[in-house]
């Protein structure tokens, strides 16, 4: 049995080599890509590892630094839009999932469940009718329009703005009914509960808001409608638009997608135990 055993953890483990190569495997092509000349860069069979650290051109990312292309100011205008989605949908998520999980009120099952259709509803489908309530207030054309939506919890960029809820309900499920009682008798009352959970909901709630972040941060559609000022693009849009107005026949893109993917990196390093340990808490209620 045990031969048995190492023969499939064996096969596990290379299946899921495998998976791990497929996932990593573009990015190694365009931190190879940004390294090398243009013409090495596009070559077929493409170069999937780096050159030798002494053959490293490093010129595309000097491009990146200097004043002809606005690169900076791209990331600078992701990181505001993004941040500023991350407190909307967290502070959405967890009032609302908090009411939904605690509190018992007409229709509540009703509109929990409306609320989860939206949840396999795209934003093509609804970005003519945010971009016409955009229009009518006055704020196309800046940061705003991309993130007034998330933070009233009706879009999240790739991420339907219920997915907060659902996962900020499914935790306070989980958390004993006693605590709210406990809460009444000090004086608090069931309404004044939230400020005792919300520290028991710290690991979710840092999960959320990498997962809000890192799909604001790559949100290229939204922000692709709502502006056309090239100093106000977000990081995935104005990283094409480096080709125009900002045309340099080279693979500088590689090295401005090299440089975008790692404060994404950071933060998901860094928070992934928070991931796993709430979706361990997501995943099981009670």
């Amino acid at each position: 049995m045990n031969k048995k055993i190492r023969i499939s953890h064996i096969i596990l483990f290379v299946v899921m080599m495998i998976i791990a190569f497929i996932m990593i495997a573009p990015f190694l092509w365009v931190f190879s890509a940004s390294l090398r000349p243009y013409s090495e860069a596009i070559a077929l069979p493409p170069k999937w590892l780096p050159p030798s650290i002494d053959k490293w051109d490093l010129k595309y990312f000097k491009k990146l630094f200097s004043d002809s292309i606005p690169f900076f100011t791209f990331m600078k205008n992701s990181l505001k839009m993004s941040t500023l989605i991350t407190i909307g949908m967290v502070f959405h998520g967890a009032i609302a999932g908090y009411a939904y999980a605690k509190f018992n009120f007409k229709g509540k099952n009703l509109m929990f469940g409306l609320m989860m259709v939206a949840m396999m509803v795209p934003v093509q489908v609804t970005i003519v009718a945010l971009f016409k309530i955009m229009n009518i207030l006055g704020i196309i054309n800046t940061s705003l329009a991309v993130t007034l939506p998330s933070l009233t919890g009706a879009m999240c960029p790739g991420l339907a703005g219920a997915f907060g809820v659902f996962m900020m309900r499914q935790f306070f499920m989980g958390v004993p009914k006693e605590l709210n009682e406990a809460a009444a008798l000090d004086g608090g009352g069931p309404n004044k509960a939230g400020p005792i959970m919300l520290p028991m909901a710290k690991s979710t709630l840092t999960s959320l808001a990498i997962i809000v972040f890192t799909f604001s941060w790559n949100d290229y559609f939204t922000t692709f409608i709502m502006i056309n000022d090239t100093n106000k693009l977000s990081l995935p849009v104005g990283i094409l638009s480096i080709r125009q107005p900002f045309a340099t026949g080279d693979n500088v893109e590689f090295a401005a997608v090299v440089l975008s993917v790692i404060p994404v990196l950071l933060v998901f390093i860094i928070g992934q135990k928070w991931i796993v340990k709430s979706m361990t808490h997501v995943g099981v209620k009670g």
